[in-house]
């Protein structure tokens, strides 16, 4: 039903409580400033903000071109508009993990979080850096599929220690005994 116009809710009205929040799409990102551009059909934003988790802890997730969005405009002014979110879209889906908390990237990359199984996974094509100048500690069993580099400099000579044993091709790092001693003192691999 249609609410007739008065002096106080005329068409002007309508058009401004309409232009308040609008659906638009995403059709340029400038990561420097940290804008976008956002078109409504035929009529497009200048470069605004999006929203962004800012304080203490501050979260960076840049808009995509082709991305739909809603626009806040206070006063219905798009020139003070600010991108407050996607929406789901044939071109950029959600997940569906159901209980999982996730991040997902471009490139296939994702983190989640599986509170049902207590587990939190890192998938990625490429590569994980991890800098620590205080340390990295895991505590918990540890399974390695791959090999292990420990690298240092003259300076700096790294080590591999086990508090109770190091086992190699399964050989005790402690326990193994030597044959074929020679004179030269030298013995044969461990056995």
């Amino acid at each position: 039903m249609t609410r007739p116009a008065t002096p106080e809710h005329g068409p002007e009205t309508d058009r401004t409580i309409g232009d308040l929040l609008r659906v638009g799409l995403v059709v340029s990102v400038d990561l420097e400033a940290g804008k976008a551009v956002v078109s409504f059909g035929e009529q497009t934003t200048p470069p605004i903000d999006w929203m962004m988790v800012v304080g203490d802890t501050t979260i960076w997730i840049p808009p995509t071109v082709g991305q739909q969005v809603v626009v806040l405009s206070p006063e219905g002014d798009v020139d003070q508009g600010i991108i407050l979110n996607g929406l789901p879209s044939s071109l950029f889906a959600p997940l569906f993990l159901g209980l999982k908390n996730a991040i997902r990237f471009a490139d296939g990359a994702q983190v989640s979080y599986d509170p049902e199984a207590n587990v939190l996974a890192l998938e990625t094509p490429g590569s994980v850096n991890i800098t620590a100048p205080g340390g990295v500690n895991i505590t918990g069993d540890t399974v390695i599929t791959g090999d292990v580099q420990i690298s240092g400099d003259v300076h700096t000579p790294k080590t591999v220690t086990g508090d109770t044993d190091v086992i190699a091709a399964g050989k005790s790092g402690k326990g193994h005994k030597h044959t074929g001693g020679t004179i030269s003192g030298q013995t044969g691999a461990p056995v």
